[in-house]
């Protein structure tokens, strides 16, 4: 751990991850509970895409998680976040941060003794339990019963009644994708765009900080959560169109793929164009969707990613804009992450809104030896689509396997991309029922018949219906915390 007294973790399996495509051996995941019930009852605010039901969303990812430790194979390669947080010792400080005891109606003698047990009853229940009260950033109210007088033989406790209060609970805790992601050298913290979801980052530092000497060995190599600002212009002039110093990176946003990594970023926004409906003006060049231009170069500056070469992709807004449905508002959202429009698959394979790729643009950093910079910009403005085909990939373009006409189509569209890749050729994709008429049944099926992909499980992928309801996938649901190439 960065910063952390030497360790001895020699024998211990380092957390990285040098492709998409490699074998993923462990995974970490947070299985939804009450903090994610409010969510439910207010989506907009939370960026959920709708209501659900929390019961059948639990059962939905326990089979994910049954799934993956099926499929994958290594022992135990499920790492929920709550054990993780108590296997190494982290989850007290966060009792202690995140929940509180109101007491206050209460006797002043009885206070500190009934504050006490419930204190040391709180930090023996089960870490699922536990987390919920973490992430709900929960307040225990007693109210002290109006009664005149006791009732003999009687304990007075059983007459009071209980409020709790979640302040701000982080509803989007089960998806475990954005807080970190991992590179090739370690982990990188996150600094989150939507006020609702910055604490998450606290949480996730916890956990990495739990897990390292106890199962893994974990470098931190970045943490942004920590910087708020870093001025490209002063590193790359001729990058003088980024007017954003803001620091802020989601893990939606990052794949790496061996001898290069891709972050995507902040949309390049041509001279002139104006979009009011996004706060655009005529003078803006560059509009940010989660993930900044100057997060990204940042992480140049500090060498977080290890590869001997990085892309720094502009998100697809103008192609995304002229291609949008009337009926679909939300083309912010339909973008919001990389992985919302495109993924790996394996060495020579990715799946994507062909559309987009080729209609978007990155600055190519390469990689130097003189020690006076990591990283220096070697393309800018790239075609996205010809760089992948230069890299050997083809791109299948998830338009030729959906059915336009069907009327879960552009439910389809908006979690098509959003698989988990296993390994090569092996990939983990939402599916919406189980009938053969199923948007995703001839995605599903057309992969495995012309490119010879492997979906799990059983050749049909798993079906989401609640989950997804959050406004993401099985991609965003989930965090490697080791790929090992075969």
């Amino acid at each position: 751990m960065s910063n952390q007294s030497p360790k001895h973790t020699d024998d211990l399996p380092k957390v990285q991850a040098t492709a998409e495509w490699d074998p993923l051996q462990a995974v970490r995941m947070h299985l939804p509970g009450t903090e994610t019930f409010v969510g439910i009852m207010d989506p907009e605010p939370n960026l959920f895409l709708d209501d659900f039901s929390l019961v059948e969303a639990q059962r939905e990812h326990l089979s994910l998680s049954r799934d993956l430790e099926e499929a994958l194979p290594v022992d135990d390669p499920i790492h929920y976040l709550h054990d993780d947080l108590a296997k190494g010792g982290g989850m007290s400080a966060l009792l202690s941060s995140r929940v509180d005891f109101d007491l206050s109606e209460l006797e002043e003698e009885v206070r500190v003794n009934r504050r006490d047990e419930l204190w040391s009853r709180l930090h023996e229940l089960n870490p699922h339990t536990q987390i919920q009260a973490v992430l709900g950033n929960a307040k225990v109210i007693r109210h002290r019963a109006d009664a005149e007088e006791d009732v003999p033989g009687s304990n007075p406790d059983r007459w009071d009644t209980t409020s709790v209060q979640l302040e701000q609970p982080l509803t989007n805790m089960y998806f475990q994708r954005d807080q970190q992601f991992v590179t090739q050298k370690g982990v990188v913290l996150c600094s989150m765009k939507e006020d609702t979801r910055k604490p998450e980052v606290d949480i996730a530092r916890a956990s990495w900080k739990a897990l390292d000497g106890n199962q893994f060995d974990v470098d931190i190599v970045a943490d942004l959560s920590q910087v708020h600002e870093h001025d490209v212009t002063e590193h790359v002039p001729e990058r003088d169109d980024i007017q954003s110093t803001e620091v802020l990176v989601e893990g939606g946003d990052f794949y790496p793929a061996g001898e290069f990594s891709l972050l995507g970023v902040s949309a390049k926004v041509p001279e002139g164009a104006a979009y009011p409906e996004h706060d655009i003006a005529e003078d803006d060049t560059e509009y940010v969707h989660r993930t900044t231009y100057a997060a990204g170069h940042r992480l140049l500056m500090d060498d977080a990613f290890g590869a001997p070469e990085v892309g720094l992709v502009r998100a697809p807004f103008e192609a995304a804009q002229e291609n949008k449905d009337d009926d679909n508002g939300e083309v912010e959202m339909d973008i919001m992450h990389l992985d919302t429009w495109f993924n790996f698959v394996d060495e020579d394979l990715a799946v994507a809104h062909k559309e987009l790729v080729d209609n978007t643009t990155l600055d190519v950093y390469r990689r130097t030896d003189d020690g006076e910079k990591p990283y220096v910009l070697d393309r800018s403005d790239a075609n996205f689509g010809d760089y992948l085909r230069e890299k050997g990939f083809e791109i299948v373009d998830v338009y030729d396997y959906v059915d336009p006409d069907h009327p879960d189509v552009d439910t389809a569209l908006k979690a098509i991309t959003n698989f988990l890749t296993l390994g090569p050729r092996k990939i983990l994709p939402v599916r919406f029922t189980e009938d053969d008429d199923c948007v995703m049944h001839q995605f599903v099926t057309g992969l495995q018949e012309d490119y010879d992909v492997t979906v799990v499980p059983d050749g049909e992928g798993r079906k989401i219906i609640n989950l997804r309801a959050g406004y993401g996938a099985i991609h965003c649901m989930t965090t490697p915390l080791r790929r090992a190439p075969k």
